[in-house]
């Protein structure tokens, strides 16, 4: 694998607007920043219950946010807020962790493991998970009794 931190496949799905456009019926809606480095990425989730059914992210950031983004908003239909908190969890892992072995991360997310080589960088892939758990909690708080 390469250790290149911007590889061919980071900079294609950094290139996709398909989830950029704001949704019609959200839910619920978070942003979060990246201080350090000035990214910053706004959310918006359509669900079902708990199930996700879309999201849109509009960032404004690097090509490791912007990829990041783009590839879990590919993903995020259908999950339940709880499996989006475990991928996010896994990766967060993947990316602290000393394996030299790439299949250490979840499989969608491999082309970043040049990434833990820089951990000023590991805040620009996690903060498009940031802002969906942000948003999931804010309207658990609100919608969901215990």
């Amino acid at each position: 694998m390469s250790e290149n931190l911007y590889q061919a496949q980071i900079i294609e799905w950094s290139k996709k607007t398909d989830h950029a456009k704001g949704l019609e019926n959200v839910h619920c809606r978070a942003t979060s920043s990246n201080p350090l480095c000035g990214d910053r990425i706004t959310v918006e989730l359509e669900l079902d219950g708990e199930v996700v059914k879309s999201i849109a992210c509009q960032v404004r950031g690097c090509l490791l946010c912007k990829a990041s983004s783009s590839i879990l908003a590919e993903l995020a239909g259908g999950l339940t807020f709880d499996q989006l908190i475990s991928m996010k969890l896994d990766l967060d892992l993947a990316l602290k962790s000393s394996t030299d072995d790439p299949e250490a991360f979840p499989q969608e997310y491999r082309m970043f493991y040049p990434v833990r080589y820089h951990k000023s960088r590991h805040s620009c892939v996690i903060l498009p998970f940031e802002a969906v758990i942000k948003a999931i909690s804010e309207y658990r708080a609100i919608h969901i009794e215990d």
